[in-house]
């Protein structure tokens, strides 16, 4: 068994990524401490604590992947087969289309907002600095491409031995995949979750295989 293949050349890479988001913007800082002074006793007391700093604010999301292209079209040919022993496949179509790109990282979480300082006599507690915001969500993948187109493709024979035959297989151009979700951003606070894959593409138009004896 002898099998031909008429297809449109493959695209080698996928689309471009999605670009990075950006880092989120750092936290309030807390508020100072007050002291105040006890007659009584002679001694500076906390009247009011600092205040911890504040989260920091999510990173923004990743772009999105870029779509892929259109398949390459199906080659325009003719095959000239001769005389025919055994049996002979010929398959025929457009390209895959070219995968979507896939989405950008999440942007980092912003900086936790530093401490409130301490009171000036250095009574009350030390306040804690914020944590650190979440990780911005990954982009969404691109759209993979839509298959190439097929054409017609002309096969001549020209005689057949017996028990021989030539068949043709016609396909439409399979659409290229879809870009996978971006990654989210990295943070101490966890994050906001990948991006969602892309749409798919559409399948090429048909080929059209023809078959004559000359």
């Amino acid at each position: 068994m002898s099998s031909i293949l008429i297809i449109g050349a493959p695209i080698p890479n996928p689309a471009a990524v999605g670009s990075r988001g950006n880092t989120g913007t750092k936290g309030a800082t807390g508020t100072a401490g007050q002291s105040a002074y006890n007659d009584r006793n002679c001694t500076y007391y906390c009247s009011s604590p600092p205040s911890n700093g504040s989260m920091g604010s999510p990173g923004t999301t990743g772009g999105t992947g870029a779509g892929g292209v259109k398949g390459n079209p199906m080659p325009m040919d003719d095959v000239h087969l001769g005389v025919v022993s055994g049996e002979v496949t010929v398959q025929a179509g457009g390209g895959t289309g070219q995968p979507g790109g896939k989405g950008g990282q999440g942007g980092n979480g912003g900086p936790g907002g530093d401490p409130g300082a301490k009171d000036p006599n250095n009574v009350c507690t030390a306040a804690q600095a914020g944590p650190q915001g979440p990780g911005g969500k990954g982009g969404n993948g691109g759209t993979g491409g839509d298959g190439g187109n097929g054409d017609t493709l002309m096969v001549y024979y020209t005689a057949l031995n017996p028990g021989s035959s030539v068949n043709g297989i016609e396909f439409n151009g399979r659409p290229g995949d879809p870009g996978n979700g971006g990654d989210p951003g990295t943070s101490t606070s966890g994050n906001l979750g990948p991006g969602n894959p892309g749409g798919p593409g559409r399948p090429g138009a048909a080929s059209n295989i023809i078959i004559r004896q000359v």
